[in-house]
């Protein structure tokens, strides 16, 4: 394609035919025609009138109507072929033309010679014919055929050779009539492809076709012609959907002329078909209002358990921070305070390193150290050691030198004791510790003897084990038993 900025423009283009209605029956009627200087009657037919549109570099133009709507007689104009009866066309800018299959070629021309033949015709030189010859063959796939004259060629044959030809001679403009449909299913995609890419390159395509699906496939507007009156010009699918519509309506009209049982049949098989597709969209339309209302209750539903669950986490909210303040109130209440008898300070884990800490993992052993402080002397304390978890206050175990019958007897007034618990078997969890020492593990009254209390002394944590299962964690040993 030259570098020339290449158009169409069609203004107010019309074509008319001089039709001779009347023909000479004998010879007797021709003379005495003749002699009476009688003319023969003729009839001025309009193929096109009032033509107008253009055509743009990058933006393919389709032709479309029924047949004898005008479309060949258009192209025909343009490629100068025919004269305008009135009108003007420009056209600037190199054309290649395909609007009849074989048109240009002598039958007894071999394919290769009827290539540089119309390569000639079109204005290309030898030279430019010799290099795009290979091509030109590979593009029709008639490698094996090309030096055979081509009256044996077939119609697909034909088209194949002159599409090529016309499209690698690269026309600024490229007109092309119906002769694609002769080809088959993959000639016509490749056709199609070609014309794409040639499109993006920047050449022009008028294309005339039936094939709705191709024009919409390939050209971006379309000029409607119906009976030679110009029906429309501009973007495609809309123009496309009105002469589908026209097509259907005429054809209905046409076979309601010819077959009126039928078409009576037709009609009220048709409306039939409308009636049921009207109860179905009714059916759907109830089933959509259905369904609106069961996700309108389900929204409703779920605003309402939304507002129950903020009213409950504010609620709770409440109470937590009712219980926090109460907490502080027992942590102030459970720090350890000095007593008429004795209290208690401190209590550390320790694992078997020898080092303190709080995280525990189910089965070790620790050691517990418990910091007291007599204020008067006892003459048999006893200190008492209970776990609780934190998440529901649930009470694991207890453990005192009173249990063990250990006496603690002339302790000093300060100091430490200490236990060990040999394996912990209290399972994965956050836990609380209570200290509580009493002034004499003798008493009968426990709560009397109670010298000082330490609710939440310390927490123990506890790490995940291999069996997390239930509050605590008892070794077993599974044994197989033979079956007598």
């Amino acid at each position: 394609m030259g570098e020339v900025r290449h158009s169409v423009v069609v203004e107010g283009v019309g074509k008319r035919f001089d039709l001779h209605q009347a023909r000479t029956g004998s010879l007797r009627e021709l003379l005495s025609r003749k002699k009476s200087g009688e003319a023969r009657p003729e009839t001025k037919f309009w193929a096109l009138e009032n033509v107008t549109f253009t055509v743009e570099p990058g933006h393919p133009l389709a032709i479309i109507g029924h047949n004898g709507s005008g479309k060949s007689t258009l192209l025909k104009l343009l490629t100068g072929i025919l004269r305008p009866t009135k009108g003007n066309i420009d056209i600037r800018g190199r054309v290649g033309a395909l609007i009849e299959v074989g048109a240009g070629f002598h039958p007894d021309l071999t394919g290769r010679e009827n290539v540089y033949l119309n390569g000639s015709i079109l204005g290309a030189s030898k030279r430019e014919m010799e290099e795009k010859f290979d091509r030109i063959v590979a593009f029709a796939g008639l490698e094996r055929f090309i030096d055979t004259p081509v009256k044996r060629y077939s119609s697909g044959m034909y088209m194949r050779l002159g599409f090529s030809i016309a499209a690698h001679l690269e026309p600024d403009i490229l007109l092309i009539d119906e002769v694609l449909a002769v080809g088959d299913a993959q000639f016509q995609s490749r056709c199609l492809t070609y014309l794409k890419d040639y499109v993006k390159k920047g050449g022009s395509v008028i294309f005339v076709s039936h094939a709705m699906s191709q024009v919409k496939e390939l050209c971006d507007r379309v000029v409607w012609l119906d009976r030679g009156q110009m029906m429309g010009f501009g973007e495609a699918q809309p123009l496309i959907d009105r002469y589908e519509a026209l097509v259907v309506e005429r054809e209905d009209a046409e076979f309601q002329k010819l077959y009126p049982d039928e078409w009576a049949e037709r009609q009220r098989r048709k409306e039939r078909q409308e009636q049921f597709a009207a109860l179905i969209e009714k059916r759907d339309e109830l089933r959509q209002k259905r369904r609106d209302a069961r996700v309108c209750r389900e929204e409703l539903a779920r605003e309402e358990a939304d507002r129950r669950e903020a009213n409950r986490r504010e609620r709770l909210g409440r109470w937590d921070a009712a219980l926090e303040a109460l907490s502080d109130l027992e942590k102030r209440w459970q720090r350890p305070t000095v007593s008429r008898e004795g209290e208690l300070l401190a209590v550390r884990f320790l694992g078997a390193d020898g080092c303190e800490r709080t995280h525990f993992a189910v089965g070790e052993g620790i050691r517990v150290e418990v910091d007291y402080r007599f204020l008067r002397p006892l003459p048999s304390p006893a200190f008492c050691f209970e776990v609780f978890r934190r998440s529901d206050d649930l009470h694991l175990f207890t453990t005192s030198n009173f249990d063990h019958g250990i006496r603690l007897n002339g302790l000093d007034p300060q100091g430490t004791v200490a236990f060990r618990i040999e394996a912990l078997t209290i399972n994965a969890g956050s836990h609380r510790v209570r200290l509580r020492l009493y002034s004499d593990w003798i008493e009968s009254d426990w709560d009397s003897a109670l010298a000082h209390s330490w609710e939440d002394a310390a927490t123990l944590e506890v790490m995940p084990g291999p069996f997390a299962h239930g509050a605590v964690y008892v070794p077993v040993c599974w044994e197989g038993i033979d079956g007598k």
